[in-house]
């Protein structure tokens, strides 16, 4: 559906009302965690936002600058963000997207899967990407029935040796597991970018907007971590890992389903993330969620000479 936007307009970060915006997220549909103040401030390098009306309908806008251009892109652990407000059906954002400052010269962002683009944008690139939510309306017995037959197996193969799950240790430590375990996968994450990420899921922690997850072998080892971000409609997997140990032995297939229990029967929806990585999408799908897309955009205004700079 095409909603009737009004007044789109541009404010810096030092113009944005964060009680309106706030209220604006928590209360919208398609609202995600990732499009909460705290979060953009802690995550994003710069943010502005575009606005429309009383703050019915916002768009941050995640920035950077190089070479003296200013860009729009996605911060790391920041899963799609685009356009939030008060609507229970896809809506198309054309007039938002339309809306951008001319001074953003290239955009390599997400959008949320109720957004869609059906207006030819000049220069604008569009891509599906992929992935995957469970709800967690029912029961856990009901929700369990839905896994398929290797997660079965590898939780199986977990509880039988003894694998603990240990909650509630502060996200520093799980953050220092993951850095540790992907430094050569996410060579690109500099620690500055963990550094922000270990505040900022501190302060989500002690809001009740976050937990954390470990297992460990009989004897004390560290076999595989998680940490998901919560709010009102949903549950995020911000990360987690595994040990080549905690591999063989279904520690994170464990953790996974130990989620899913904690918070069968909430009304809300875990949103698995990353699916459009095969072997994490072919993870995930064993747990029986939905497949969902969202769209990554790309515009490129760069002029000739600097056009593949990032």
């Amino acid at each position: 559906m095409t909603e009737p936007f009004s007044d789109i307009r541009y404010l810096e970060r030092n113009e944005i009302d964060d009680f309106k915006w706030d209220n604006c997220i928590r209360n919208a549909p398609n609202g995600l965690i990732y499009a909460r103040s705290f979060y953009l401030d802690a995550m994003a390098e710069n943010w502005s936002a575009l606005v429309a009306g009383d703050y019915q309908y916002v768009m941050p806008l995640t920035w950077n600058k190089k070479v003296g251009f200013k860009y729009l892109y996605q911060p790391y652990f920041t899963k799609s963000l685009g356009v939030f407000g008060n609507s229970r059906h896809s809506f198309e954002i054309s007039s938002f997207l339309n809306a951008i400052p001319d001074m953003f010269r290239y955009w390599d962002i997400d959008l949320n899967e109720n957004n869609f683009v059906s207006t030819d944008i000049r220069k604008l690139h569009q891509r599906a990407r992929r992935n995957y939510i469970l709800s967690l309306v029912n029961d856990y017995e009901l929700i369990s029935q839905q896994y398929k037959r290797l997660a079965n197996r590898m939780m199986k193969k977990a509880i039988e040796g003894q694998v603990q799950i240990v909650r509630g240790v502060a996200p520093a430590l799980i953050i220092q597991l993951y850095q540790r375990d992907y430094a050569n996968r996410h060579g690109r994450i500099s620690g500055i970018i963990y550094e922000k990420l270990t505040s900022c899921s501190a302060d989500a922690f002690e809001n009740n907007l976050a937990e954390t997850y470990l297992a460990k072998s009989p004897s004390g080892e560290t076999l595989a971590y998680y940490m998901i971000l919560k709010d009102e409609h949903y549950i995020y997997s911000l990360l987690g890992g595994s040990t080549k140990e905690g591999k063989l032995r279904g520690a994170f297939y464990l953790l996974t389903d130990a989620i899913i229990r904690d918070h069968a029967g909430t009304n809300k929806i875990f949103r698995f993330e990353g699916s459009d990585i095969p072997g994490i999408s072919f993870f995930d799908n064993l747990f029986g969620p939905e497949r969902i897309s969202y769209q990554h955009l790309v515009m490129n205004k760069l002029p000739f000479l600097i056009r593949f700079f990032k």
